[in-house]
Protein backbone atom coordinates (compact mmCIF):
# COMPACT_ATOMS: atom_id res chain seq x y z
CA UNK A 1 0.00 0.00 0.00
CA UNK A 2 1.30 3.37 -1.04
CA UNK A 3 0.94 6.24 1.56
CA UNK A 4 0.47 9.42 0.06
CA UNK A 5 2.34 12.72 0.71
CA UNK A 6 -0.50 15.22 -0.21
CA UNK A 7 -2.74 16.68 2.37
CA UNK A 8 -6.12 14.80 2.68
CA UNK A 9 -9.49 16.70 2.44
CA UNK A 10 -12.16 15.12 3.72
CA UNK A 11 -15.59 16.39 2.12
CA UNK A 12 -18.09 15.19 4.93
CA UNK A 13 -18.13 15.88 8.57
CA UNK A 14 -15.98 12.96 9.76
CA UNK A 15 -12.94 15.14 9.87
CA UNK A 16 -14.58 17.92 11.53
CA UNK A 17 -12.47 18.13 14.67
CA UNK A 18 -9.55 18.25 12.58
CA UNK A 19 -10.50 21.22 10.64
CA UNK A 20 -11.77 19.13 7.88
CA UNK A 21 -8.50 18.51 6.50
CA UNK A 22 -6.33 15.19 7.69
CA UNK A 23 -2.71 15.63 8.51
CA UNK A 24 -0.25 14.42 5.94
CA UNK A 25 1.23 10.77 6.16
CA UNK A 26 4.84 10.69 6.44
CA UNK A 27 6.83 8.56 4.04
CA UNK A 28 8.81 6.03 5.28
CA UNK A 29 12.64 6.56 4.58
CA UNK A 30 13.93 5.05 1.89
CA UNK A 31 17.00 3.92 0.49
CA UNK A 32 18.58 1.83 -2.12
CA UNK A 33 21.54 1.27 -4.11
CA UNK A 34 21.43 2.16 -7.94
CA UNK A 35 24.59 1.58 -9.56
CA UNK A 36 25.94 -0.56 -9.76
CA UNK A 37 22.51 -1.93 -10.95
CA UNK A 38 21.60 -5.94 -10.66
CA UNK A 39 23.63 -7.88 -12.46
CA UNK A 40 26.22 -5.26 -13.15
CA UNK A 41 29.76 -6.32 -14.12
CA UNK A 42 32.02 -3.79 -13.09
CA UNK A 43 35.52 -2.75 -13.53
CA UNK A 44 38.72 -3.27 -11.23
CA UNK A 45 40.50 -1.40 -9.87
CA UNK A 46 38.18 1.14 -8.39
CA UNK A 47 34.05 1.95 -8.79
CA UNK A 48 32.04 4.59 -7.13
CA UNK A 49 28.50 3.89 -5.63
CA UNK A 50 25.88 5.86 -6.16
CA UNK A 51 23.04 5.72 -3.06
CA UNK A 52 19.63 7.22 -3.40
CA UNK A 53 18.18 8.89 0.25
CA UNK A 54 15.17 10.09 1.77
CA UNK A 55 16.31 13.13 2.10
CA UNK A 56 16.95 14.65 5.36
CA UNK A 57 19.33 11.54 6.08
CA UNK A 58 21.50 11.79 8.75
CA UNK A 59 24.07 9.83 7.11
CA UNK A 60 24.62 6.74 4.88
CA UNK A 61 26.12 3.60 4.67
CA UNK A 62 27.48 0.36 3.02
CA UNK A 63 28.51 -3.10 3.63
CA UNK A 64 29.79 -4.80 1.06
CA UNK A 65 30.00 -8.39 1.23
CA UNK A 66 28.31 -8.49 4.60
CA UNK A 67 31.77 -6.35 5.78
CA UNK A 68 31.25 -3.57 8.20
CA UNK A 69 29.36 -0.44 7.54
CA UNK A 70 31.55 2.28 5.86
CA UNK A 71 30.35 5.57 5.84
CA UNK A 72 29.19 7.17 2.27
CA UNK A 73 29.41 11.05 1.35
CA UNK A 74 26.97 13.23 0.45
CA UNK A 75 27.10 15.43 -2.75
CA UNK A 76 24.70 16.30 -5.51
CA UNK A 77 21.36 15.44 -3.19
CA UNK A 78 22.72 11.58 -3.78
CA UNK A 79 25.28 9.31 -1.22
CA UNK A 80 28.38 8.17 -2.75
CA UNK A 81 31.15 5.21 -1.50
CA UNK A 82 34.46 5.03 -3.62
CA UNK A 83 35.44 1.40 -3.17
CA UNK A 84 39.15 0.08 -4.21
CA UNK A 85 41.62 -2.72 -3.95
CA UNK A 86 38.38 -5.39 -4.51
CA UNK A 87 39.03 -8.79 -6.10
CA UNK A 88 37.32 -10.40 -8.89
CA UNK A 89 33.98 -12.27 -8.94
CA UNK A 90 30.69 -11.95 -6.86
CA UNK A 91 29.81 -9.11 -5.08
CA UNK A 92 26.80 -8.17 -2.89
CA UNK A 93 26.27 -4.64 -1.25
CA UNK A 94 23.69 -3.33 1.01
CA UNK A 95 22.82 0.47 2.12
CA UNK A 96 21.93 1.52 4.66
CA UNK A 97 20.35 4.79 5.95
CA UNK A 98 19.89 6.89 9.68
CA UNK A 99 17.48 9.02 10.13
CA UNK A 100 17.74 12.13 12.81
CA UNK A 101 15.07 10.33 15.56
CA UNK A 102 17.73 7.23 15.00
CA UNK A 103 15.21 5.41 12.93
CA UNK A 104 17.85 3.52 10.38
CA UNK A 105 16.36 1.57 7.23
CA UNK A 106 18.23 -0.91 5.01
CA UNK A 107 18.44 -1.35 1.46
CA UNK A 108 17.24 -4.66 -1.03
CA UNK A 109 20.60 -6.15 -1.51
CA UNK A 110 22.15 -5.72 -4.98
CA UNK A 111 24.31 -8.27 -6.68
CA UNK A 112 27.03 -7.77 -8.88
CA UNK A 113 30.43 -9.06 -10.17
CA UNK A 114 33.85 -7.02 -10.86
CA UNK A 115 36.22 -8.23 -13.64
Amino acid sequence: MKRNKNAVVMPNSTNSNHNAKAMAVQSRPAVRVECPSEGDVIARPSYTLRIAATPGAAGVEVAIDRGDWMPCREALGLWWYDWNGFENGAHEVVARTRMGDGLSINSAPRRFSAA
